[in-house]
């Protein structure tokens, strides 16, 4: 089995925030997760989403599949385990469909400290307290360790991935790569794409 094959673009959740569905977001006039499959295409010869139905989505183009999330409860874990699930490489790459910075350098760091520490099932990032979920690494290895988080009816992200065997890059070292933190910027509200799109001069 390859090892970075496949990359999912997570596109569940109700956007409530948002007002409408992220899926359907644009900017400058393209629906980023168009943006988002051309941007990763380079790197990922195998691209899912995860989240929706086909009909959802019936003019997207390259992608392998549009599969629905397999546990009928909303929450990012859910995503992850359905996309680990439909993935054809042992690392499965994860985005979120309102995430416009894709940081092709640190995906390279990222694969190459999984291959460094072997037998680790996969590389997240810290942030405080709190771990990035996205613009991250999960070895299909987790799969019976999330099922089993789900039948003791446990939803939350971040309880279930700290005591996981992963490779926890430190804040420090990411903010090299992006001092910023772009690299995980979640479009959430309308004001957040209002900053957004005035930070990167795309109004208009």
């Amino acid at each position: 089995m390859d090892q970075f094959k496949t990359a999912a673009i997570l596109t569940g959740g109700l956007s409530q925030r948002m007002g409408f569905d992220k899926k359907l977001l644009k900017i400058d006039g393209e629906r980023i997760l168009n943006r988002i499959i051309k941007q990763i295409s380079e790197d990922f010869e195998d691209i899912i989403i995860i989240g929706s139905k086909p009909e959802d989505l019936p003019d997207l183009q390259g992608v392998r599949g549009i599969f629905p999330d397999e546990v009928a409860v909303s929450a990012s874990l859910v995503g992850i385990y359905t996309g680990l699930r439909h993935s054809q490489s042992r690392f499965l790459y994860v985005i979120a469909c309102d995430m416009p910075i894709f940081n092709r350098k640190y995906v390279t760091y990222m694969k190459n400290q999984i291959m460094l520490n072997s037998g680790k099932k996969g590389c997240v990032t810290c942030y405080k307290e709190w771990i990035e979920p996205f613009n991250a690494f999960y070895s299909i290895e987790l799969l019976t360790e999330i099922e089993d988080f789900f039948k003791c009816g446990r939803k939350s992200i971040h309880k279930c991935l700290e005591p996981l065997d992963l490779c926890f890059i430190p804040e420090n070292t990411a903010r090299s790569f992006s001092p910023n933190w772009d690299m995980f910027c979640n479009l959430n509200t309308p004001r957040e794409l209002k900053e957004h799109l005035q930070k990167n001069k795309q109004i208009g």
